[in-house]
């Protein structure tokens, strides 16, 4: 087995997905013509069974996206009338989808630490809590999923923009 059989073989995950470039396409293709082992295991079903591992850790960009959706939170508030949320989430969206690519992350990112503020910020509100009831705890949690999920649909909206944006410019952030 030859270095380009290594290449190769690395590659031919990405390659069933369609997930590679032209000339790396055209690479693996003349490599596949010309060598029996890894047109054999190009077609074998432990290949493609086979699944790219996904890093799961937070690094520091992670930190910056979450520390940037709790001031955003404590910012800007629907219920302060402060209408700039809509423009900062929809921007916030739009820049979180281009750094992951992923409408999951931007949904998770703009609704749980808008959902923790608004508990953390009313718990001790007396005009919501006044004897800790589990009436009053889930009509709590109940207002701090509404004020999330208006905050997110901003953050979709500019995650649906950046998606737009990347497949009609091509860009590739």
């Amino acid at each position: 087995m030859s270095q380009e059989c290594s290449i190769v073989e690395d590659l031919l995950p990405l390659y069933n997905k369609r997930a590679l470039q032209a000339a790396t396409i055209q690479f693996v293709e003349q490599h596949l013509a010309n060598c029996e082992h890894c047109r054999q295991l190009a077609t074998s079903k432990q290949l493609t069974s086979y699944h790219l591992p996904m890093k799961r850790t937070i690094s520091f960009f992670h930190i910056i996206f979450i520390v940037l959706s709790f001031m955003f939170a404590i910012n800007s508030s629907l219920l302060g009338n402060q209408k700039s949320f809509v423009v900062s989430y929809a921007i916030f969206g739009c820049l979180t989808y281009f750094f992951y690519k992923n409408i999951w992350i931007v949904f998770t990112i703009s609704s749980v630490p808008v959902f923790v503020w608004a508990i953390i910020n009313n718990i001790n509100n007396p005009l919501y809590i006044t004897n800790y009831s589990f009436t009053e705890i889930g009509a709590l949690l109940i207002g701090a999923g509404y004020i999330a999920l208006l905050h997110t649909i901003f953050a979709l909206i500019g995650a649906a923009f950046a998606i737009l944006l990347r497949r009609f410019t091509k860009i590739s952030f």
